[in-house]
């Protein structure tokens, strides 16, 4: 097999950038990504001029940072300062051990499909690229993990899907950055102020995190070896499984879990528990930064009472009911009425919101000054509604934890054109997903353990299982 060898420093970068938070990531896992104009290369199959390759390396020596991007604005010498790699390290080796042309094909299939937003016709009917990497961060985790029906370790095979390709997906935010104004002194000893490029943000705090919480979800289900449960192709003895008898189902020893088992099943709950708390604050948090599409906000209720309708209106009015007791007098029965519920709070809370945000503005309608104490009273009780409405959603999200998204978070992702926004949001929600996956599976053998030994701890922990949710201590 002919060895090519072809250096393009001057179109890679390094994913360890200096700036990033440390979250002492494995040596596997960090790796250069060479940019679009690689995939290009690659792209066009033609292998067989390796002198072409030389003299691309040629052009762009290492040694020399000012060569390899000449561009005079800010942005430009940013990417030339971070992409100065050494040779040695980063020179593509088409060997048995490096990319395999396979993998090329991939990636070429991959970059295609985001680049005419999933319109194979190449036509208007494309989606953003927000919306393209968000979906293809979707799919590719709906193929790799499914939906997890054993507690087992990952295919060697799908570990390694997994990486290459959330590499490849991940790999635009490696060329996101902001300008920030700074100063510089110039040749005459003067300060002027400058615009010097950095990381964005939202990119340097919240990937490197994912990142983190990805490594470990992979560890845990790697740890799933040696276990003394089992799975049977038949039905469970667990309550409600006997529903989908077709699914894999756990089998424990006769007498129970040993207590060493069970310690160790009980300190990963708690482990992918904190993981799962971890994904869905980022998750909600991206969400909220997100803005709602004018054409929905257009058509949202203007009263925060036409949102919620009269009975969940009334409930909100009672004057000294808690979160728990609104949430019971909802009477909540299913999944689907749980989420109508939070949709018709979350568009009550944004219609109350803006109608304060039109007061404090001066765009709210001229008052007499013997209906301003009328007004302030009016503003004090949206202001009440508001806290007590957020308060019942997360008490609603607090019981039923894996609810579908809600309409305003759909539409957001749908219409959304930030795309970091769009990354971070997508890999956030299948990392919950995943972990929540792992805690109804250790849910399901906990019950089995019960089921054999009546006065197992795990009946005392309240670990998760179908349909429910776990709090441990």
């Amino acid at each position: 097999m002919v060895l090519l060898n072809m250096r393009l420093s001057c179109c890679t970068w390094n994913r360890e950038m200096s700036n990033r938070m440390e979250f002492d990531q494995p040596p596997d896992r960090i790796m250069t990504y060479d940019g679009l104009e690689s995939c290009i290369l690659n792209a066009n199959n033609s292998y067989e001029d390796e002198s072409v390759a030389s003299k691309v390396g040629d052009r762009c020596p290492t040694d020399s940072p000012s060569s390899c991007c000449s561009s005079n604005n800010a942005s430009g010498s940013f990417f030339s300062q971070w992409s100065m790699v050494k040779r040695d390290e980063h020179e593509w080796d088409y060997s048995e051990d490096a990319m395999k042309f396979s993998d090329v094909d991939v990636m070429k299939e991959k970059f295609a499909k985001l680049l005419l937003g999933e319109d194979t016709t190449g036509g208007r009917n494309g989606v953003s690229p927000a919306l393209a990497l968000s979906n293809a961060i979707t799919n590719l985790a709906g193929t790799v993990f499914g939906e997890l029906w054993k507690l087992e370790p990952l295919p060697d095979e799908k570990k390694n899907k997994w990486r290459r390709e959330m590499d490849w997906l991940l790999s635009p935010t490696n060329y996101m950055v902001q300008l920030v104004p700074a100063k510089q002194c110039g040749p005459d000893g003067q300060t002027i102020e400058i615009m010097t490029p950095q990381a964005r943000g939202d990119v340097h705090l919240n990937l490197p995190a994912l990142q983190k919480l990805d490594s470990m979800l992979l560890e845990t289900l790697d740890s799933m070896t040696e276990t003394e449960f089992s799975y049977d192709e038949g039905g469970s003895r667990a309550e409600g499984r006997s529903k989908r008898w077709w699914l894999p189902a756990p089998q424990v020893p006769v007498g129970g879990l040993s207590d060493g088992q069970r310690k160790k099943l009980l300190t990963q709950a708690k482990l992918v528990l904190q993981i799962f708390k971890a994904a869905k604050s980022v998750n909600e948090a991206i969400l909220l930064e997100m803005p709602i599409p004018k054409a929905i906000s257009d058509v949202l209720p203007k009263s925060g009472k036409e949102s919620l309708g009269e009975d969940l209106y009334r409930i909100l009015n009672r004057g000294s009911s808690s979160a728990c007791d609104m949430c019971n007098a909802l009477s909540l029965k299913s999944e689907n009425s749980a989420l109508d519920a939070i949709n018709r709070l979350e568009a009550a809370i944004y219609a109350w919101k803006d109608k304060i945000e039109e007061h404090d503005s001066g765009k709210s309608p001229a008052r007499t000054s013997w209906s301003c104490k009328d007004h302030v009273a009016e503003l004090d009780k949206i202001e009440l509604l508001i806290s007590r409405a957020e308060s019942l959603a997360q008490e609603i999200k607090i019981r039923y934890p894996d609810l579908p998204q809600k309409f305003l978070d759909v539409m957001k992702i749908q219409n959304g054109k930030d795309v970091a926004h769009a990354i971070i949001e997508a890999y956030s929600r299948v990392l919950g997903n995943l972990a929540f996956s792992i805690l109804t599976r250790i849910g399901d053998i906990s019950q089995e353990d019960v089921l054999s030994d009546p006065d197992s701890p795990m009946a005392t922990n309240s670990t998760p299982g179908p349909g429910s949710w776990i709090y441990l201590d």
